[in-house]
C-alpha cells in the first residue's frame, strides 16, 4: 500500500538550501516546522535517471516506517504534489532518498558513518574545505594550488 500523496492548492516555493553540500536538494516549509524537499528537482538538477516516487516509497517502506514512528508524523504528511507537478517529500526522509536516488551519495554517507564509528567524529569534505579556506592564509592556499598544478602537469 502506498502512502497518501497530498496535492497542494497553492504553490510551495522550495528554494531553501539547508544542506549546502548536496547540490540540487531544495527545501520548503508546509506549515509550521514541516520541512519538505523537492524530490523532482533533485533528479533534474543532478541529471540522473528519474525514479518514480512511488517506487521510492514502496522500496524504502522498511526504513520509512521507523522514521515515521520516531518523528510522530502522520503518513499523510510525507508526500505532497506541488502545483507545478513536482513531488515534495518530508525532510526526515532526505537521507534515505539520497542514498536511494544517487549511489554516490550512499557511498559518501557510508564513509562518513564509518569515520564516525571508527574515530568518534567525522567531517564532511565541504566542512574541511570551508575551514581550510577560512583559516589558511591566501599565500598558503595559492602555494597549494600551484603545487597541485605542477603535479598535474608532471603527470601528463
Amino acid at each position: 500500500m502506498d502512502y497518501k500523496t497530498t496535492t497542494l492548492i497553492k504553490e510551495l516555493e522550495t528554494t531553501e538550501v539547508l544542506l549546502p553540500e548536496i547540490q540540487g536538494l531544495y527545501f520548503g516549509f508546509v506549515g509550521e516546522n514541516k520541512a519538505v524537499f523537492d524530490y523532482t528537482a533533485y533528479f533534474e538538477e543532478n541529471k540522473i535517471q528519474y525514479i518514480d516516487y512511488k517506487v521510492f516509497m514502496r522500496t524504502n517502506k522498511h526504513f520509512i516506517e521507523p522514521l515515521i514512528k520516531a518523528s510522530q508524523k502522520k503518513t499523510s504528511e510525507l508526500f505532497y504534489q506541488n502545483t507545478n507537478g513536482h513531488i515534495l517529500v518530508a525532510a526526515e526522509l532526505a537521507f534515505i532518498f539520497l542514498a536511494f536516488a544517487n549511489p554516490e551519495m550512499c557511498v559518501y554517507f557510508n564513509s562518513l558513518i564509518t569515520d564516525a564509528i571508527s574515530y568518534g567524529v567525522t567531517y564532511s569534505n565541504g566542512f574541511l574545505y570551508s575551514m581550510a579556506s577560512q583559516r589558511l592564509p591566501s599565500e598558503a592556499l595559492n602555494e597549494i594550488i600551484n603545487e597541485r598544478k605542477n603535479d598535474a602537469a608532471g603527470i601528463e
